[in-house]
């Protein structure tokens, strides 16, 4: 070898030893199972192996300081034939902040499609999470198409400022550059970079845990329309979501993605900026006047003069309209449909439950606009048909009380509150939180499940073990079925729910609901398809009892109960000769019991 390749061969080699000594270091940590636990989106659910959850584990890395809530929606492993899958994006809005997941319009969604399809098994799996943007939305995406969706739905936008990775964050917001962002999310799949990320995390000291999260990720407070960091948070959402928009488009996924819709009318702007605080009084005057056209228009420009960017600006909307249509995206008009459906015409607190989450009432009507928008997919119209029954159409007393003291404690601290100390906030939240504790047991349970964090399940028996006490079947069925959305193929949940709810018609909602989601779930039981088929013979309809008929029979052909069913099924389709072949069959079997 001369001396020029020995020069070069040895420059190599001391160019290329740091890069290779990382290598062996990565190489022995997977080996050795370092963090192997937070290495899947998914991971096996507890109760059941043959299902998939959110993990956890795997989320942390994306939030500094925090871990936030995933619905624990569980899907099957091996995707069936008959199986319409759904994955849905977004930040806390969707994730259904304040109310737990089974209230978020996600959940709704999975709901009305198990109500109004047959033969269809239902996956809509809630990857909401509290501070999420459109960095996180474009890694999750990437990592979902394994699972084969048949369709995603997008409700973001209102996280680019303050979420993590936000351009005006203190979550991973010390450079405002989109591929240095993408390149720190990217090394976060190495575990060296995990080691050391958790060596740093350790050495550091935690601070401000009395603060809301709110006011702890704001690093900029006042972003003035049109400046720099304005059109960075723009950009970032843009770039994201058009690369989101473009995988599902190249894998033939369709998507669905809604604008983003605020407070505007029961929400005073953040800022101290007297000039903005003036244009949303100015708007209030004008609706009082009767100019709701004037006012929309004030109360409009109010919000996008917001210096405290929780609320995403309207070029958002813009941004959200031209992608889609530039990757055959499907829009939802979600800022229209809550607008119209506001008592005032305007975005206002009965849609709302503070600056921009939607209540119950928003994310039922979200939820039945992007039902119709996936109607119109050749796959569920094929299986369509229309249900007499809907979702439950209001939250439980315990509920209530958890998302009511969620807010309080949110709406007595920074922004909405500028003038308090820590100890002021928590002074005033003691106040709010003090009534529940007072007002019923259902309310005190629920606000003590709210702000000491407790296992909701477990808050639930109790809820609904005082109110079997007391007699009150509408409580111990509403909450029973909250109950069930967390608890997997339990099937003495199930007959529970199910000896509370037959007899009374009051509940025939939460019935229809139970045994549709517990069978959608795999506990496909001829026992549960009759009181389904019962359930709708008592209201005269053969129209959805039919199919449930076949099922019934098909499991159990001798069932005395199926036989039955349809004795009453042919007399009300008044066939009097095949209902009393069927009559005949449910003697002959009630005699060979």
């Amino acid at each position: 070898m001369t001396e020029k390749p020995k020069k070069l061969f040895f420059w190599g080699v001391t160019l290329l030893f740091p890069f290779l000594f990382l290598l062996i270091i990565e190489i022995g940590l997977r080996i050795g199972g370092y963090n192997s636990e937070a290495q899947d989106l998914f991971v096996p659910a507890p109760s059941n192996s043959a299902f998939l959850v959110s993990n956890t584990s795997f989320i942390k890395r994306y939030f500094p300081s925090f871990v936030p809530k995933v619905a624990p929606n569980a899907f099957r492993k091996q995707k069936r034939s008959n199986t319409f899958r759904v994955f849905v994006f977004g930040g806390s809005s969707t994730q259904g902040f304040p109310y737990n997941f089974y209230y978020s319009f996600a959940d709704k969604l999975e709901q009305k499609l198990l109500l109004n399809t047959e033969g269809v098994n239902v996956e809509v799996i809630n990857l909401g999470m509290t501070a999420v943007n459109s960095y996180v939305i474009r890694d999750l995406s990437k990592r979902v198409i394994q699972y084969e969706p048949d369709a995603v739905l997008i409700y973001a936008g209102h996280n680019e400022y303050y979420g993590s990775f936000g351009v005006a964050s203190t979550q991973f917001g010390f450079v405002n550059n989109v591929s240095f962002k993408r390149l720190i999310i990217g090394l976060k799949n190495w575990r060296l970079y995990q080691l050391l990320e958790s060596i740093a995390s350790s050495n550091g000291v935690e601070a401000g845990e009395r603060r809301t999260m709110m006011a702890k990720v704001i690093s900029n407070s006042n972003i003035e329309l049109g400046e720099s960091v304005y059109s960075k948070g723009l950009n970032q959402f843009e770039d994201n979501i058009g690369d989101v928009l473009a995988l599902f488009n190249k894998n033939k996924i369709p998507v669905y993605i809604g604008t983003v819709t605020s407070n505007l009318k029961s929400q005073a702007p953040l800022t101290d900026q007297e000039a903005v605080l003036k244009i949303y009084e100015t708007g209030n005057d004008f609706f009082n006047k009767g100019d709701s056209v004037a006012a929309l228009s004030k109360f409009i420009e109010a919000k996008e003069l917001d210096g405290i960017r929780f609320r995403a600006p309207n070029e958002i909307n813009k941004i959200i309209r031209k992608l889609a249509n530039r990757h055959e995206a499907r829009v939802i008009e979600i800022e229209d449909l809550l607008r119209k459906s506001s008592e005032s015409g305007i975005e206002d607190e009965s849609l709302f439950i503070d600056h921009l989450h939607p209540n119950y009432v928003g994310h039922q009507l979200m939820a039945d606009l992007f039902f119709e928008h996936l109607m119109t997919l050749p796959y569920i119209a094929s299986h369509f048909k229309s249900n007499e029954f809907d979702t439950p159409n209001a939250i439980s007393q315990f509920e209530k009380a958890y998302a009511d003291v969620s807010i309080a404690r949110l709406l007595v601290g920074y922004p909405f509150q500028k003038d308090l100390t820590v100890d002021q906030e928590l002074a005033e939240f003691q106040k709010i939180y003090d009534q529940y504790l007072t007002a019923s047991y259902i309310d005190s349970m629920g606000a003590v499940a709210s702000r000491t964090m407790q296992f909701v399940p477990e808050v639930l028996i109790e809820v609904i073990n005082q109110a079997q006490n007391r007699q009150d079947s509408l409580a111990v069925v509403s909450h029973y079925f909250e109950l069930m959305k967390w608890q997997l193929n339990s099937i003495d949940l199930l007959e529970k729910g199910i000896e509370y709810a037959v007899n009374n018609r009051e509940t025939d909602v939460y019935l229809a609901n139970m045994i549709l989601q517990f069978l959608n779930d795999g506990v496909y039981d001829s026992r549960y398809i009759d009181v389904l088929s019962s359930l709708y013979l008592l209201r005269d309809n053969t129209n959805n009892a039919e199919y449930w008929l076949k099922q019934s029979e098909r499991l159990e052909p001798n069932s005395p109960r199926m036989l039955y069913n349809n004795a009453h099924f042919y007399l009300l389709n008044g066939d009097s000769l095949k209902g009393q072949q069927y009559f005949k069959r449910y003697l002959q079997a009630q005699q060979n019991r």
